[in-house]
This record gives structure tokens, C-alpha cells and sequence, in this order.
């Protein structure tokens, strides 16, 4: 009898622990063997009082697992006498664990939405501390990665303009550029002049369509007739309008490099009409040239005028010093940040 009951309860935890997601690693091959700029800084952990069986609760992204795993390694060997807990199950979890309370800290592979920004801010008054964690990657399917333009292989444009594209995508063209409607607007000739610009996207809210349109269209409104794209079993969303543009010539969309098929090619783009084009590679991202390079993020819960939680801070120094950005350089598919990223993010602490 007592042997079965071992067994049961064996059971019982065994499924607990494989059934959570908070051990859900989320995969993404290695992209890179950037290192850390040695001129950040290493930690100097300050002092941080705990009482017994005091939590520090991170709750946010799968995305960002291994990194915030890494993280919390080097800080609870730091401070033994604090427990903490990881729930890493999405995005979309950070914003709301912050704004109930279950959170000390959210990490983010993306920026908040508006409406979770909202719930925050209606509940407490001001706006959630928002802390520049790594560098988003640069064509992963798994991890936050870097916004790319494809058109087709044959389209005779190579470079567009962060003001062509808002023209492109946007009605509201914030941006200043005159309005687009075919390739010819964009500088192509022969055949390509008069043909329609065909427009692939993402439906409202997401996480690549909302970066895009922050970045690109500044936060503009979207054109009409835009044809929302969906995957197809294991085929991303992108990857499908990548084999659409194969049927339908004049084909435009944002996308990720995982989403190239041979049909298409992927547009350098530059930050300003004008100026240097830059492709969406290792050093351009890592740099932030590209202008579409993007960041992840923690984000905390700090009044205005008030120090944060010594636990909080520390975990938030340690994120931002040379062993931690050095977790997310081995982790090869996040960029560890720059070292003037990383002077602007702690300054935000103070």
C-alpha cells in the first residue's frame, strides 16, 4: 500500500513539473559568437535584505527563457535566502502579471501593447519602468527578430527609406513622404512603373505588425486592402505571403529572414531618405543601423520619485552588467547591448 502511494505522489510531481509551462524552454538555433563589449562594467551587488521564504516573481516571455534563466543563476547564487519563481509562459503574460501584482518583473520579447500599458496604468497612475534587456536577433522564428522587407527577386528597387515605407504601408504618411501607390512612386521604370504595389501584413494586434507600425509608420493608421496573411500548418504566416508574391508580381511585405523563399528578395533599408542603406545582418543589427534592429525587454513597477525594491534593482544591475549581457552573448541567439545602451538603461535605475 505504501509502495503505491509513493508511486502516485511520484507520479503526481513528475507531471506537475513536466505539465508547467515554466519549463518549456522555447529552441532557436545559434546565430552568432558576438562577445560582450568588454568596456560594461561588471556587477557590484549591493546589499538586499530578505525575510523568510520572500519571493522574487518573474513572470513574461518564453522567448526570453534561457536568458532570464541564466539571470537568475548568477542572482539567487548572490542571494540564497531569496526564492525565485519563474513563470515564463508568453508575451502577452508580463504586462498583466505586473499590473496584478504577481510580478516584481516582466520580461518582454517585445514592446507593451497599448491596451496593456492601459491596464497599468489605470490601476497605478503612471507608466510601468521600461528597461532595455538585449538586442532582439536577427532571423529567428523562435526569438524576437530583426522587421525585413521582401519583395520580388525581379523588382529592380534594392533600397527603400523608413519614410517610403511608412508612404507604402500608412494613410496617414507621418513621415512627410508623398503618396505611394506603385512602384514607380518608389523610383522603378520599364515595367515595373505603372504596377500596383501589393500589400501583405499582419491583422491588428501583433507583436511584428505593431513594431512595425511603431518604428516605420509612427504609429500611423494602416491603408486599406492590405491582405492579412495566416499560416498554414508548420508554414509561417510570412512565409506564405513570401509564395503568394511567386503568383501576384509587385508583391511588398514586412517579414523575418527565416521567411525568404527563392522567389523573393530582402530590401536594404535606410533610417533616412537620403542616407546609407544597411541590410538587416549581424553587425548592422547589432549596432542598430538597420533601422528595424529591435530590443526585448524587463519591465518593473516603480512610482515616480520612489527608489525600487532593492531585490528589484539588483536583478535589473545584474541584467545590465558584463556578466549579465555576457548570459545573453552565449545564449548566441540574442545580441548582448551596446555599451552606451547599457549607460542609458542604468541611469533609469537611479
Amino acid at each position: 500500500m505504501k509502495k503505491s502511494l509513493v508511486a502516485v505522489a511520484t507520479l503526481a510531481v513528475l507531471s506537475a513539473l513536466f505539465s508547467t509551462p515554466t519549463f518549456a524552454l522555447k529552441y532557436a538555433a545559434p546565430e552568432h559568437n558576438l562577445k560582450v563589449n568588454p568596456s560594461i562594467s561588471s556587477w557590484q551587488p549591493g546589499e538586499v535584505k530578505s525575510e523568510p521564504e520572500e519571493e522574487v516573481a518573474i513572470v513574461g516571455a518564453d522567448i526570453m527563457d534561457e536568458i532570464v534563466l541564466g539571470w537568475t543563476k548568477i542572482y539567487r547564487k548572490q542571494y540564497p535566502r531569496l526564492s525565485v519563481t519563474l513563470d515564463l509562459r508568453a508575451s502577452g503574460t508580463g504586462g498583466p502579471g505586473l499590473a496584478s501584482g504577481k510580478a516584481h518583473l516582466a520580461p518582454v520579447g517585445r514592446e507593451m501593447f497599448p491596451a496593456e500599458r492601459k491596464l497599468f496604468v489605470e490601476k497605478f497612475g503612471y507608466e510601468p519602468l521600461e528597461i532595455k534587456a538585449a538586442t532582439g536577433s536577427v532571423g529567428s522564428l523562435g526569438k524576437t527578430a530583426t522587421s525585413v522587407i521582401l519583395v520580388d527577386k525581379d523588382n529592380p528597387i534594392d533600397c527603400l527609406a523608413v519614410e517610403q515605407l511608412d508612404a507604402v504601408y500608412s494613410k496617414t504618411r507621418k513621415h512627410g513622404y508623398k503618396e505611394v501607390t506603385t512602384w514607380g512612386d518608389l523610383g522603378a521604370g520599364g515595367e515595373w512603373a505603372a504596377r500596383p504595389i501589393k500589400l501583405y501584413g499582419l491583422k491588428p494586434i501583433n507583436g511584428i505588425e505593431q513594431y512595425f507600425k511603431q518604428v516605420v509608420m509612427d504609429g500611423g493608421e494602416y491603408k486599406e486592402g492590405i491582405e492579412f496573411v495566416k499560416g498554414k500548418g508548420f508554414t509561417h504566416a510570412f512565409t506564405v505571403a513570401a509564395e503568394k508574391m511567386a503568383e501576384k508580381p509587385g508583391g511588398l511585405t514586412y517579414a523575418l529572414l527565416a521567411n525568404v523563399t527563392p522567389n523573393v528578395k530582402v530590401l536594404r533599408v535606410a533610417p533616412k531618405l537620403g542616407g546609407s542603406c544597411y541590410e538587416p545582418n549581424i553587425e548592422n543589427v547589432y549596432l542598430h543601423k538597420y533601422p528595424m534592429s529591435r530590443y526585448v525587454y524587463l519591465y518593473v513597477n516603480r512610482r515616480p520619485g520612489q527608489p525600487l525594491e532593492p531585490k528589484v534593482r539588483e536583478f535589473l544591475k545584474l541584467v545590465l552588467s558584463r556578466e549579465g549581457q555576457d548570459v545573453v552573448a552565449k545564449e548566441r541567439v540574442f545580441i548582448p547591448l551596446l555599451p552606451e545602451v547599457v549607460k542609458e538603461e542604468l541611469k533609469k535605475l537611479d
